[in-house]
């Protein structure tokens, strides 16, 4: 686990210091290469070689501030980067960006002002670090453990002892029985999961909800299932493995990248689509009496009521006497021709409206009616966590389920693409699509 107490303005302090060394440094080495003739070289710095211009010095400090934030050293007090020796991997890293720099701009930098950059930047950064720790310490912050077992017993020693820095142990409550994340002490900025009890699953799910609100960071220490399943891990509290639960795919990136593919994608397929709407338009109206879209109410990210357009596919009388029900593979309301357009998913293509309006994304869990909604949430544990995604035109769950998929391991999927997302998932998605549509199978 990272040491992440926060104090107001600290980093912003941090990388003003950070940037102001970066440059002093490169200017100093810069300017001694210029006037003094050191051993080993054949003489001073020419003029030309390495400018001190406004440009230069901006992509100095970039290049330091960008090697100290991929060292996670804004995360930590000057004692803990000292002990991994964080700062000088910063200053090496720098000086790998200074050489990119040089290269793209066409010159070479000359090595005798990397190789006395490295050290100085070094000994400038453990400087002022050790200072600003004075004027802006780290600060703690207080973790609530849950869990009953061995991992959860030395976490509780770890954080009770200080062992684990900018972090101290608040609570540790064995007995989850009782226990209700609505009624989480006020306080706790990090929750520790420790729990391998099947019993405790619904807490977990409770918390999973409960971290929505980002009221607190909620922390899991796997299992063997759990590593085997994941990611490898890269976070620790003391010698455990720590797996921060981070809901990737409704991060800013994830939502600008979807968003950027949803116009560069979205509006073209609108466009191309609209030759085969007015065909598909016209077959409805002649196959079956009634009109050939119709609007119905769906939820969308942030449970949001809205209403979807599609092309309609069963008879105009299909929920009378009903009411809403849940569509199967086989089901007799769907007209004949509705069972092709359904096949080649061409009755989703007014959706793209949405795509491009916004309220829907091409990638995402499918939009369900407001009622089957209600149902579920009551009865499937996290349900409601697809919401913080936009609903989508197609999604994880729609290219690998079948067609009758249980709402239960539609969400695994779903919840699968919210806490692993990369770019590389969407492409997979896409890609899958595409065979879908042509098989004529998915969800």
């Amino acid at each position: 686990m990272k040491p992440r107490g926060r104090r107001a303005g600290r980093t912003a302090l941090m990388m003003a210091g950070d940037a102001a060394v970066a440059i002093l440094s490169f200017g100093l080495v810069v300017l001694l290469r210029r006037h003094v003739s050191l051993p080993g070289t054949t003489g001073i710095l020419p003029l030309y070689k390495v400018s001190l211009g406004p440009l230069w010095l901006l992509g100095v400090a970039a290049s330091a501030l960008l090697a100290l934030r991929l060292a996670g050293t804004y995360d930590e007090p000057r004692s803990s980067l000292k002990e991994r020796g964080g700062l000088l991997v910063s200053s090496l890293l720098s000086a790998g960006f200074l050489v990119a720099l040089f290269f793209l701009a066409g010159q070479a930098v000359p090595r005798t002002v990397l190789l006395l950059q490295i050290p100085l930047l070094w000994l400038g950064l453990e400087l002022w670090r050790g200072l600003a720790d004075r004027m802006a310490p780290i600060g703690v912050r207080p973790v609530l453990v849950l869990g009953s077992g061995e991992d959860a017993r030395r976490a509780a020693v770890a954080l009770g002892t200080g062992r684990i820095t900018g972090h101290a142990l608040m609570e540790w409550r064995q007995d989850l029985d009782a226990f209700s994340p609505a009624d989480l002490p006020p306080g706790a900025t990090d929750v520790v999961f420790a729990s391998g009890r099947t019993e405790d699953r619904a807490t977990l799910v409770g918390l999973l909800e409960r971290s929505l609100e980002h009221d607190f960071d909620l922390w899991i220490l796997p299992g063997l299932a759990d590593i085997v399943a994941s990611r490898v891990v890269t976070r620790s509290l003391g010698d455990l493995p720590l797996t921060p639960v981070l809901t990737r795919g409704a991060g800013f990136t994830a939502r600008f990248l979807r968003r950027l593919l949803d116009l560069v994608l979205g509006v073209p397929l609108l466009l191309l689509s609209l030759p085969a709407l007015a065909v598909v338009s016209a077959l409805v109206v002649l196959a079956s009496p009634g009109r050939p879209f119709l609007r119905q109410r769906r939820t969308g990210r942030g449970g949001r009521i809205f209403e979807v357009w599609k092309v309609r596919t069963m008879r105009t009388d299909a929920e009378k006497g009903t009411g809403p029900l849940l569509a199967s593979e086989e089901d007799e309301r769907v007209t004949r021709l509705g069972r092709v357009l359904r096949r080649a998913r061409l009755d989703e293509l007014p959706q793209l409206l949405h795509v491009v309006g916004g309220t829907m994304s091409l990638i995402g869990p499918r939009p369900e009616r407001p009622e089957f909604v209600e149902r579920f949430t009551r009865e499937i544990p996290a349900y409601q966590l697809r919401h913080m995604l936009k609903p989508g035109l197609t999604g994880l769950a729609q290219v690998m389920g079948a067609y009758a998929t249980e709402p239960d391991v539609k969400l695994r999927y779903d919840l699968g693409y919210l806490f692993h997302w990369s770019p590389l998932l969407d492409v997979f998605i896409l890609l899958r699509t595409v065979v879908t549509v042509l098989k004529g199978s998915g969800v």
